[in-house]
C-alpha cells in the first residue's frame, strides 16, 4: 500500500489494524531499526488517530454495539438478478431489520466492522473482480462481521466452494426446520456445493432427492457466512419463493437477530390442540413468542370435562397477557347442542346443521337464546378482559355456507321458529325454494331467493343487538368496561357474501358504534392463498371507513396444500411469508390477530417479536442508542442491574435484560454505576407514553385501547389511577405483580406504601 495513503487509513480502521497499516508502510531493511530506535515517533503518528476513536466506558455492556444490516445494491440490476436482490432485501426487512443499502464498493469498509450484517446479493458480487473479492474477504475475516451471500460468483469461489453443474430440483430438507415440508413449484434447474472450504462447512439446505448440498454456514477467519449456491428467489421479488425459513436460519444459525422487539399479536387459542398442557406453560410460552392477548374458545365450559378457564385466565394474567372469550355462536358447545336437540339449526333439507367443527343452534328462537345467554353468563363471571364474537351468523361461516342453495346441507334458516315466522312476513314458506314444483323455485325465482337473504340479515343483526346488549350489561354489573369484538368476514372483494352469510355493512358499522365495537377483519379463506401484501388494500378500505376507530386485522395461518400448490414452496406461510403477514397487516393497523397460535408454527412464532418492532431502528451514538421507532419497544440489553437513563433521565421501564422504550426519538445510555433507584416497570401492553421515579412512587403514563396489563417488579402498597386511589386487582408473579389498568390515557402511579 502506498505510503501517502496511509493517514486515512488510520483514521478509519481500528486501533490494531492501525498499528499494522502503519508499520506496514516502514521498508523492510529498516523495519527493526525502526521499532526498536523510533518508538516515540510511532506513538506521536498514531495519537491523532487514536484521539478520533471513540472509548468504551469501562463497564459498558455489549447491548451497545447492536447489529446492522446493510444489503450491497446493483442499480444497473435486472432480470432475475433484481429480482433476487429484492428478495433478500425483502428477507432482511422481515426480520425487523432496518436494511440500508449500500454501494458495492462500500462493503471492503462496512466489513471492517463486526457488528455489521453484510448481504451481497449475486448481482453485486459478480461485479467484484478477483482482486476486490479478496481485499473485502480480508476485511470481512479481520472484522468478524456476518455475511449472506447467492449465485455462483468470484466473490463465491474466494470463499473457497466449488459449485456443481446444474441440477433439477424438486424438494429440499431444511436442516434447521425440518418441521416445515419444502417443494420448489416449477420447473428449477440450480447450481449446488460440491466442495467446501478446508474450514468446512454446516449445510442448512440440501437437494432431497441427491442429498445435494444447496446452502451452508462457514466460518470465515473472524467471520461467518451463509453461501446459498442458487438464486435465493429470483422469481417473486419477495424472499419465499425458493427458501422460505432463511429468516430462523439468519437469526439462529447465524446468531443475528435484530436489537428491538415487541409484544402486540393477538392470537386465537382452542383448548382442544392442547390437550394437557398446563395453562401456565402455555402463558409463559405465549410470553416469549410476543403475543399480548390470546381469545380462548369458550365452548368448552360444560359437559363431561370443562376446560378450566378459571385457571386459565390467572395464568394469563399473572403473566402479563389479557385474555378475550372467543364465542363462534351459533355454535355456543357441543355439550349444549346434546342437551338442547329442539333447539339446533335446520338446513334446507330439514336436518340439523352440522359444518365442519361448527354444531349451529337457532339463536333466532328466545328460548335458546336465553339458555345460550344464561350458559355465558357463569363463564363472563371470570376477570375477561373482553369478548370476541366471531363470524357471527345464522349460516355458520365455513366455506361451505359459501356455497349457497346449490348446496341444500349447508344453506340453514329452516327451523320450525324461523319458517313460521319467515311465512308470516313473506306469504310463503322459505321450503318452496327448494320444491322444483313451485314457482318460488330458487333457480327459477330469484326475487323469492333475495326474500329469503334479507330476511336472514335481518335476523342475524337482531341475534346481535341482543347479544351485545347483554354482554355491555354483565359488564356494567362487574363495574367495568371490557373490550367487546366483532370479528367479520371482509366482502370487499366478494359482495356475493352479503347474501350468502346474512352481511351489511351499514348494519355493521351502525352495531360497532351503538356497542362500542372493536371490529377484527378476517379475509375469507379464497383470500389466503394470495401474497401478504393482500392485506394493504384491505386495511386501507377499513381505515377510510371507520375513520380513527381502531380496528384489528385477522390473519389466518393453516395448512393449505392444494390452494398453494405451484405457487409457494410451503403448505402453509412460514418464515419470510409469514413475517410478510405481519408486516403488511401492521402496516394498515397496529392491532393483528393470529389463527392460530397452535397452527403457526413454533419457531416463526420466535421470529416474530423482533418482527414486530421492525418499523424502529437503533443507532449507535458515541456510547449510547439512538431508538426511533412509531410505536413501544422492548430494546435487548446485557443482563445486571445497570443504572439505564433515557434522553438523560433515570429510567424505571426495565427488567433484568431488556428496557421498554416508549414511541418517538429517545436516547438509551447506560450508567457505569449499578441501578436499584425504586420499583420497576417490566411489562406493558398498552404504550408507553412515560415512566419516572417520584421518592418511592413510580409513575407510569400509558394508553390503551383496552385494559392495559402493567407488569411490576415488587408489590406495591398504594395504587392510584390519575391521582385516585384504585383497588386494582394483583396478580402475584415471582416477587412481582402484575395489575391492569382501566383503557383509555392514564398515569398510573404505584408505591411501597
Amino acid at each position: 500500500m502506498p505510503a501517502e495513503s496511509s493517514p486515512g487509513l488510520i483514521l478509519r480502521c481500528e486501533t490494531g489494524m492501525m498499528i499494522t497499516a502503519a508499520l506496514n508502510n516502514i521498508p523492510e531493511t529498516g523495519r527493526m531499526r525502526y521499532r526498536w530506535k523510533n518508538a516515540a515517533r510511532i506513538v506521536f503518528l498514531l495519537l491523532p488517530a487514536l484521539a478520533c476513536i471513540p472509548l468504551p466506558l469501562p463497564a459498558q455492556p455489549s447491548w451497545v454495539r447492536p447489529r446492522r444490516a446493510m444489503v450491497a445494491w446493483d442499480t444497473g440490476a435486472t432480470g432475475e438478478d433484481s429480482l433476487d436482490q429484492l428478495s433478500l432485501e425483502a428477507v432482511v426487512v422481515s426480520m425487523g431489520f432496518a436494511a440500508e443499502r449500500i454501494r458495492p464498493a462500500q462493503c471492503e469498509i462496512a466489513a471492517r466492522d463486526s457488528c455489521n450484517f453484510l448481504v451481497v446479493p449475486r448481482a453485486s458480487a459478480a461485479r467484484m473482480t478477483r482482486r476486490e473479492s479478496r481485499s473485502f474477504l480480508a476485511a470481512f475475516g479481520m472484522g468478524g462481521g456476518v455475511l449472506v451471500t447467492d449465485g455462483v460468483s468470484p466473490l463465491a469461489r474466494m470463499l473457497g466452494v466449488v459449485t456443481g453443474s446444474p441440477l433439477h430440483v424438486e424438494e429440499i430438507t431444511d436442516h434447521l426446520r425440518p418441521e416445515v415440508r419444502v417443494r420448489w413449484p416449477g420447473d428449477q434447474i440450480v447450481p449446488w456445493i460440491a466442495g467446501f472450504p478446508k474450514t468446512g462447512a454446516n449445510v442448512v439446505y440440501s437437494d432431497k432427492r441427491h442429498n445435494h448440498p444447496l446452502a451452508a454456514i462457514m466460518r470465515f477467519e473472524r467471520g461467518r457466512c451463509l453461501y446459498i449456491a442458487p438464486l435465493a428467489d429470483p422469481r417473486t421479488g419477495r424472499g419465499y419463493f425458493r427458501f422460505a425459513t432463511l429468516p430462523w436460519v439468519i437469526a439462529e444459525g447465524m446468531h443475528c437477530r435484530p436489537p428491538l422487539s415487541r409484544r402486540a399479536a393477538d392470537a386465537y387459542f382452542d383448548p382442544g390442540y392442547r390437550n394437557g398442557v398446563p395453562a401456565e406453560s402455555l402463558a409463559r410460552m405465549w410470553r416469549s413468542w410476543g403475543i399480548r392477548g390470546v381469545h380462548a374458545a369458550a365452548w368448552y365450559a360444560s359437559g363431561n370435562t370443562p376446560y378450566d378457564y378459571a385457571g386459565l385466565v390467572e395464568a394469563l394474567h399473572r403473566n402479563g397477557l389479557l385474555a378475550y372469550a372467543w364465542l363462534e355462536w351459533p355454535y355456543v358447545g357441543r355439550a349444549f347442542w346434546d342437551r338442547h336437540p329442539l333447539w339446533r339449526q335446520k338446513n334446507a333439507l330439514l336436518q340439523d346443521a352440522h359444518l365442519d367443527f361448527l354444531y349451529l343452534m337457532d339463536l333466532q328462537n328466545p328460548a335458546c337464546m336465553a339458555g345460550a345467554l344464561e350458559e355465558l353468563k357463569a363463564l363472563l363471571a371470570l376477570d375477561w378482559d373482553g369478548v370476541d364474537v366471531a363470524e357471527f351468523t345464522l349460516t355458520g361461516a365455513g366455506r361451505e355456507a359459501l356455497e349457497g342453495p346449490a348446496m341444500p346441507e349447508f344453506f340453514t334458516g329452516f327451523t320450525d321458529f324461523g319458517r313460521h315466522e319467515f311465512s308470516k312476513e313473506a306469504g310463503f314458506d322459505p321450503m318452496e325454494l327448494f320444491d322444483p314444483r313451485s314457482p318460488r323455485y330458487w333457480k327459477a325465482d330469484t326475487s323469492a331467493l333475495k326474500t329469503f337473504y334479507r330476511y336472514r340479515t335481518g335476523v342475524n343483526y337482531a341475534a346481535e343487538r341482543t347479544i351485545f346488549g347483554e354482554l355491555r350489561k354483565a359488564e356494567m354489573e362487574k363495574g367495568r368496561s371490557g373490550e367487546l369484538m366483532l370479528t367479520i368476514v371482509d366482502n370487499t372483494l366478494h359482495p356475493e357474501f352479503d347474501d350468502l352469510l346474512g352481511f351489511s355493512m351499514n348494519e355493521t358499522v351502525a352495531i360497532a358504534q351503538q356497542f362500542g365495537l372493536t371490529l377484527n377483519i378476517e379475509d375469507p379463506y379464497t383470500e389466503w392463498s394470495r401474497p401478504p401484501d393482500r392485506y394493504t388494500a384491505m386495511g386501507r378500505y377499513y381505515r377510510r371507513l371507520l375513520g380513527e376507530k381502531p380496528f384489528i386485522i385477522d390473519v389466518n395461518v393453516v395448512p393449505l396444500e392444494e390452494d398453494r400448490k405451484g405457487r409457494f414452496s410451503t403448505e402453509q406461510p412460514a418464515g419470510t411469508e409469514f413475517l410478510q403477514l405481519w408486516r403488511y397487516a401492521s402496516g394498515e393497523t397496529d392491532r393483528v390477530c393470529f389463527y392460530s397460535e397452535s397452527s403457526v408454527y413454533e419457531k416463526d412464532w420466535q421470529l416474530l417479536p423482533s418482527a414486530m418492532a421492525g418499523r424502529g431502528s437503533v443507532k449507535r451514538e458515541r456510547g449510547a442508542l439512538r431508538v426511533d421507532g412509531p410505536t413501544t419497544v422492548t430494546l435487548r440489553c446485557e443482563p445486571g442491574d445497570w443504572k439505564v437513563l433515557m434522553d438523560g433521565q433515570p429510567w424505571p421501564a426495565r427488567g433484568d435484560s431488556e428496557i421498554i422504550v416508549p414511541a418517538g426519538n429517545h436516547l438509551v445510555r447506560i450508567a457505569q454505576e449499578k441501578g436499584g433507584e425504586g420499583i420497576r416497570l417490566l411489562s406493558i401492553t398498552g404504550e408507553l407514553h412515560g415512566a419516572r421515579w417520584t421518592g418511592d412512587s413510580l409513575s407510569v403514563d400509558y394508553q390503551s385501547v383496552g385494559r392495559c396489563a402493567l407488569g411490576f417488579d415488587t408489590v406495591p402498597g398504594k395504587i392510584t389511577i390519575d391521582e385516585i386511589p384504585a383497588p386494582l386487582r394483583l396478580y402475584r408473579a415471582g416477587n412481582g405483580c402484575v395489575v391492569f389498568g382501566p383503557p383509555g390515557r392514564h398515569r398510573c402511579a404505584v408505591s411501597g406504601r
